[in-house]
Order: structure tokens, then sequence, then C-alpha cells
């Protein structure tokens, strides 16, 4: 750190302890307060000044080496760009085949319960019980659990999120908590009528707040 700087460092430490010895209560502590308001807006003028320099050097540098990582990195994600999508449609394809196959045992086992379940009412009826041959064909089908897993390898350091998402289909049905309040709008309305806003469900007030105008 430069000299100049240190020395403007110094002088902005202290102006905290002059602050505090400030107790707004007459017009004489009320002005005093503004002089220390002018001190303060004097020595962020000297840090602009003294950092905006450094600052810029030091972001021209970033971006720099910013370029520079890009540009060495370029024909990785141009490698990348091949084969992940490739893998991606691999790993949907695969998917879309254990549900196909999951769909066809499923169906498979439905047809067989209903076989199974009809040659056992055939067989209640031939017996002569029909009442049993009737519960029989009453009862729902069972049909067992099936579930098929796509196969695919692991690869190290390569895995798949999955993004859900949504599409606004009646907006009309949205529950009311999923809604969103216009607080973009409500704001202009509030700046424009001030304390003559009348909104249901909305209170208006004053947070002023200090400024320092500059000259």
């Amino acid at each position: 750190m430069s000299t100049e700087l240190e020395i403007l460092r110094q002088k902005t430490l202290t102006i905290p302890a002059q602050a505090k010895l400030i107790k707004v209560t007459d017009a004489p502590t009320y002005e005093r307060a503004g002089e220390i308001l002018g001190q303060i807006k004097a020595l962020r003028r000297e840090i602009d000044a003294g950092y905006d320099s450094i600052i810029t050097k030091a972001y021209a540098a970033h971006k720099e080496a910013v370029a520079k990582k890009k540009e060495a990195d370029e024909p990785l994600a141009q490698a990348e760009a091949i084969l992940k999508p490739q893998m991606i449609g691999y790993i949907n394809e695969q998917k879309r085949k254990a549900e196909e196959e999951e769909r066809r045992q499923r169906e498979e086992a439905r047809k067989k319960a209903e076989q199974e379940q009809l040659e056992a009412a055939m067989q209640a009826e031939a017996e002569g019980d029909k009442e049993t041959a009737e519960a029989i064909i009453q009862e729902p089908v069972y049909i067992p659990p099936i579930q098929v897993k796509a196969e695919i390898p692991k690869v190290p350091g390569f895995s798949v999120r999955e993004q859900w998402t949504f599409e606004i289909v009646d907006e009309k049905k949205i529950p009311r908590e999923y809604l969103l309040v216009d607080e973009v709008s409500i704001g202009k309305v509030v700046r424009a009528m001030k304390d003559k806003t009348r909104i249901e469900g909305i209170r208006v007030y004053n947070a002023s707040s200090a400024a320092m105008r500059t000259k």
C-alpha cells in the first residue's frame, strides 16, 4: 500500500470516533453532524481517486486471465460437447427400452394371472361350486410388482442430473399460495401516490433515509 493510501486510511479511522461523540439534539449538533458527513463525502472522493485505478488494473488482469483460461479449455469443451449428448441419448434410449420391457412383462403377467383365475373358476364350477367360481371371477386380478432397470454402465465422473420442469395449462386453477404478488407494479403506484395509495392488503409507510447530494 502506498504512503498516500495509508495516510488516507488513517484519516478514515478517525471518523467513527468523531461520529460517536455527536448526539444530535439541537441546531449546533445537527450542523456538526453535517460537517462530519461532509468529511465523509470528501474522503470517499479521495478513496475513489486512490483505489479506482488499482481496481481497473486488477479487473483488466482478471479479465485477461479468464480469457486465457477459457481459450485453454476450449478444445476440451468441444470434445465434451460431442460426447455428452451422445451419452445422454444412450441413457434415454436404455431407459425407454427398460420401460417398454417392463410394460411387456406386466402385460404378460396380467394375461397369465387372468388365465390362472379363469382356470380356477372353471375348476370350481366343474366341481359344482358355482358360488366359489363366481367369487373367483369377481376377485381383482393380482399382478406382482415388476420393475425393469435400464442397464447403463457406471462411468467415473459422469452423471446425468434430472431437471424436472412444468408448464401452466390453466392459470385459473393454480392455488393462491403459488401466485406471486406483483411488487414492481405496487412499488410504482406507491412511489407515485405516496400516502394517498389505496391498495387492499398493503400498508404504505415512509422509509426515508439521509442522502448526500454530489455537486
